[in-house]
């Protein structure tokens, strides 16, 4: 069996951008004041990410290979259009692997629930809670998979980036901030989470950028088609702003609170900690720069932005984790 496409199929370039949200969240864990590593549960969030990833990029493959979308397109780099993988062997693909995000997820959830609330496995579906965690893992497969494939794709109405906000935002970093055993949600949580949202969206979005012209020639409704090329740099922008402002001021808020450093914009210790998140402030500033003087459709060119920014986005997260292992260690 020939590896090779499937590797590429996987697109293992996207996971950093996956794995931000449970490495945001684990650092949320440690500014937290009765916070422990709680290794298991970070390493099965990890691998219920990657699996969660793996299956949305398999699924995208095939959905919009269902559609002719790759094809008119010209992209010879998805699998399926390129008769590299057969269409019934990525069938299977996406069984196995929604299969193995739920079995990882489930796990993950027993875990933290017997860990937090005493709870056996028996007792699991009598737990509200649970039941609540449960139908967000369901939403979640559901999510990765119907965003190009079926007639209602929802990736084909614009609804693309208000998902990738909820399910590589707010969902990961809050669901696993209560699962790490934080049953309190402040506005650190909060800021964080949106801002891992916003900018996970913005990949999404420097995504439908490039394939703005070919996407309007297939029907595919993204934000980008209907805001328009000059629109779409501006809700860019917007992206990266705010999302930087949620992550770096969640970080603030948290080492203000736990500290007791006063009013925070009043608090001189708060400028050095805003100081440290200024080599991605600077890299995503490079990185508008850069793709404002792109044309849609310059995939050679465009393709690397996507991975710059995606490698950005984790350098940011992991900064916030430094500053968080800071804390673990001061408290």
């Amino acid at each position: 069996m020939n590896l090779k496409p499937w590797i590429q199929s996987a697109r293992l370039r996207t996971l950093p951008l996956a794995l931000s949200g449970v490495l945001l969240s684990w650092g949320m864990n440690f500014m937290s004041e009765h916070s422990n590593p709680q290794w298991d549960l970070f390493i099965l969030a990890l691998f219920t990410a990657i699996s969660l990833q793996i299956l949305s990029n398999f699924a995208n493959d095939y959905g919009d290979f269902k559609k002719g979308t790759d094809a008119r397109a010209e992209r010879s780099d998805r699998m399926l259009t390129a008769g590299l993988i057969s269409e019934g062997a990525m069938k299977n693909a996406l069984i196995f692997f929604s299969l193995l995000s739920f079995c990882f997820g489930m796990l993950m959830l027993w875990i933290s629930f017997n860990r937090h609330f005493h709870l056996s496995f028996s007792e699991l579906f009598r737990s509200n809670a649970f039941l609540i965690f449960l139908s967000v893992g369901i939403l979640s497969i559901a999510s990765a998979i119907f965003y190009t494939v079926g007639k209602r794709a929802y990736g084909y109405s614009g609804l693309g980036d208000i998902f990738v906000f909820i399910f590589f935002g707010l969902v990961p970093v809050l669901g696993m901030v209560f699962l790490f055993g934080m049953h309190q949600i402040h506005v650190e949580h909060i800021l964080g989470a949106m801002g891992m949202g916003l900018l996970s969206t913005a990949v999404l979005n420097v995504n439908n950028y490039r394939d703005l012209k070919s996407d309007k020639e297939s029907n595919k409704k993204t934000i980008a088609v209907i805001l328009g090329e000059k629109w779409t740099l501006v809700y860019h922008r917007l992206l990266l702003v705010f999302g930087f402002l949620g992550i770096s001021f969640s970080a603030m808020l948290f080492i203000n609170r736990l500290f007791n450093y006063g009013i925070l914009i009043y608090s001189p210790e708060m400028l050095w900690v805003l100081g440290i998140f200024a080599p991605s402030a600077i890299l995503l500033s490079r990185h508008f720069s850069e793709l404002k003087e792109l044309k849609p459709g310059n995939r050679e060119k465009i393709n690397p932005q996507l991975k710059q920014l995606s490698l950005t986005i984790l350098l940011s997260v992991l900064i916030y984790l430094f500053l968080s292992f800071w804390v673990f260690q001061t408290l």
